[in-house]
């Protein structure tokens, strides 16, 4: 007759080897999240770069904040999912059109197509407004999701006179006391 071998984990070997799978585990998963997030992240900064090129183009501008393309395509993209795509057809159009200026594209056939519109107008809006989405009146919820405030480019053609809202215009508690004159307001 044959004897059987018996095996005996203890409790001490059981927790070792399940802590050990465990560790293995999380590394395995923690390193191929960090593979994917970098990928994410490359992704995302390729679009976001060909957003502020276009933005540049679009804008008619030298220079744009990067960061602020990267919180445009952020909120454009939470609002549309295909949004990065439309932006990359969008551009190729312009590039394979060879046009020059952003004055050029709205009589262009590019414009013509309602999808590359409703994408020139969502790029121009987030930038010169300061926010993607449209705001309703007298509602609590709405889609509108903000971009930058002090950074929105319509304030900048009469930045000289125009106190950008929420930035004193004066010392702290300036408007305490009333003007004395209009001028001096």
């Amino acid at each position: 007759m044959a004897v059987k071998e018996i095996y005996v984990i203890s409790r001490r070997t059981l927790l070792s080897t399940g802590a050990t799978l465990t560790g293995v585990g999380l590394l395995t998963s923690s390193w191929i999240g960090a593979a994917l997030a970098q990928q994410v992240s490359q992704a995302a900064t390729t679009d976001a770069e060909q957003l502020l090129q276009l933005s540049l183009f679009l804008t008619e501008r030298e220079s744009l904040d990067a960061s602020l393309a990267q919180r445009v395509l952020a909120r454009c993209t939470e609002a549309d999912p295909a949004f990065a795509d439309k932006m990359k057809s969008l551009w190729g159009q312009i590039q394979q059109q060879g046009l020059s200026h952003a004055r050029l594209l709205r009589s262009s056939p590019i414009y013509q197509d309602p999808v590359h519109k409703d994408t020139v107008q969502k790029i121009v809006r987030a930038w010169y407004l300061g926010y993607t989405g449209t705001p309703v009146s007298l509602r609590a919820v709405d889609d509108t999701e903000l971009v930058t405030f002090t950074g929105a480019l319509a304030y900048t053609p009469t930045l000289d006179a125009t106190v950008i809202p929420t930035y004193s215009r004066g010392h702290t508690n300036y408007w305490v006391n009333p003007p004395s004159t209009v001028a001096n307001d």
